[in-house]
């Protein structure tokens, strides 16, 4: 496999791209929703008494005339944010029930009447119109209230009338805007039978339901979601630049923590679980994980927390190999990014170590991520020590993947000694090519020689540490045993020789992709 290697200036990053990630799969769906519940109660007003042909009459009504209107700060959130992705469909379902309610005085009868006797008839209705709705729907509340044969009198304190039932109304849109748009509820009644000498105390109407409003919206991709959250946190991190990519994915983070349904909805369609959300704030974490990391050398932090294994091992291999920079062993931070993240975390710091910032990180993430992570001998990238703190020496990245056998390959450059971290479980090395390599260092082991077609040399069982090499300056291919898990590998290699450089031409002529490609000047 070839790569691409330019040796400068030891602050130089040495960048060796070979792959990333699949290209995403469908868009996720994002739901969001909200509830109004609404309770009405109009009294009946008593109005003036007008005559009849020489007879008083006394009148009454009453009516409801409501908004039912969402919470803007809630529905703006909910609905039309930009922010959640591309409005996908929308629909609101009404449910409306109501009653009435009633007090009045029955002068009764001196003897049981044959029939029940009808003490007053109240006809109301109540109406819903606007929104989504295409007609204006309509509940008949008529009320006739009587009193039974069996009761000479049926003066009550208060009586209700059997609960009415709208069907429940039900319509769609593909306009986020119309789902915000409030619901007209009305209502009215008015008594059109008294019977002699009954009087009515109070009157009412009762309504009362919900109504739920739905969203789908079409999860935006990662860079997009990246860019998105640069842009809402410009000037954030005081010029600091790993702040500022903490600032993005802080933001993120809080996207993703929003409360954007009032009724639960599958996990599938939660925010908090779209993965391309997860997956745009792991690549901004890494994105700072990595400036912190690749300006060591000149800041010289001691201790530094990460959750990608990528960032530790380069952390601790510089660490181990220079106690003298004084660092402590990186410790795990806990944060709710995507977890298999080889790819997302190794994509981040390929892109910081070329040299991309703020303005141009997101527009490079989808050709960055546009190949898959596979498993290589060679290194997926390799990077200037002198970066990290770790003078003269490079920084390789293998990718190990997950073998079948346990067995795998690691092509080293050419250099007179290597240094690798014992954080996995091998305890046996072999040279498949070269010309011979000795362990050397603290080990109970140093002296064993490891030579090509010699078979396996035993290095111990033990998971921490560095296993030390010296080379002869010739290329090796080192074998490793008892590796069954997903995991990056770092080495760092000391008085490397440089690999000529192959001409641009020559690359795209074998059809390989220029990744990422940085000059500088020497």
């Amino acid at each position: 496999m070839l790569t691409l290697q330019r040796y400068a200036k030891p602050s130089a990053a040495i960048i060796v791209l070979v792959g990333c990630l699949p290209f995403q799969a469908l868009a996720t769906e994002i739901a969001t929703n909200m509830r109004l519940n609404f309770n009405e109660i109009a009294i009946m007003n008593r109005t003036t008494s007008v005559s009849v042909d020489g007879v008083d009459i006394t009148t009454y009504s009453n009516q409801i005339d409501k908004l039912l209107t969402l919470d803007p700060s809630i529905a703006n959130a909910r609905f039309l944010s930009t922010r959640l992705g591309t409005f996908s469909s929308g629909s609101m379902t009404i449910e409306l029930r109501g009653n009435q309610f009633i007090s009045l005085n029955d002068p009764g009868v001196s003897v049981l009447p044959d029939t029940q006797r009808t003490l007053t008839r109240i006809e109301a209705g109540a109406t819903l119109s606007g929104g989504l709705l295409t007609t204006t729907e309509s509940l008949n509340l008529d009320a006739t209230w009587f009193c039974r044969a069996t009761a000479l009198s049926c003066t009550r304190d208060e009586v209700y009338s059997t609960l009415k039932f709208l069907s429940p109304l039900s319509n769609s849109t593909t306009s986020a805007a119309a789902l915000v748009q409030p619901i007209r509820l009305q209502a009215s009644g008015a008594p059109t039978f008294t019977a002699d000498g009954v009087s009515i105390n109070y009157a009412g109407l009762s309504l009362s339901g919900t109504v739920n409003v739905n969203a789908t919206f079409t999860a935006k991709t990662r860079s997009q979601y990246v860019a998105d959250a640069l842009a809402a946190t410009p000037g954030a991190g005081g010029g600091v630049a790993a702040a500022r990519w903490d600032a993005a994915a802080t933001d993120i983070q809080s996207l993703r923590n929003s409360v954007l349904t009032d009724v639960a909805v599958a996990n599938t369609l939660k925010i908090a679980r779209t993965p391309e959300l997860k997956d745009a704030q792991t690549l901004l974490a890494a994105a700072r994980d990595s400036t912190i990391l690749l300006n060591a050398g000149a800041t010289a932090p001691t201790v530094f927390n990460s959750p990608f294994d990528l960032m530790r091992q380069l952390w601790n291999v510089t660490a181990t190999v220079d106690p003298s920079l004084g660092r402590s062993t990186a410790g795990f931070s806990s944060e709710d990014l995507t977890s298999d993240n080889a790819a997302l975390s190794l994509a981040a710091l390929s892109l910081i170590a070329s040299g991309s910032d703020e303005h141009d990180f997101a527009a490079q993430l989808d050709h960055a991520l546009g190949v898959p992570l596979t498993t290589s001998a060679a290194p997926q990238l390799t990077l200037d020590g002198a970066l990290l703190g770790l003078t003269d020496a490079m920084l390789s990245i293998y990718y190990l993947g997950n073998s079948s056998s346990g067995l795998v390959e690691l092509n080293l450059p050419d250099a007179a000694r290597y240094a690798l971290l014992r954080n996995g479980l091998y305890d046996r090395i072999s040279l498949l090519e070269g010309n011979g390599l000795t362990v050397i260092g603290n080990s109970d082991y140093a002296g064993s020689a490891v030579l090509q077609g010699e078979g396996e040399v035993y290095i111990g069982e033990i998971s921490s540490g560095l296993l030390e090499l010296s080379g002869q300056s010739t290329a090796s291919r080192l074998q490793l045993n008892n590796i069954y898990s997903n995991q990056f590998l770092v080495v760092a290699s000391w008085a490397v020789t440089p690999v000529p450089e192959p001409s641009q031409a020559w690359l795209l002529m074998m059809g390989l992709p220029l990744l990422l490609w940085r000059r500088q000047s020497a």
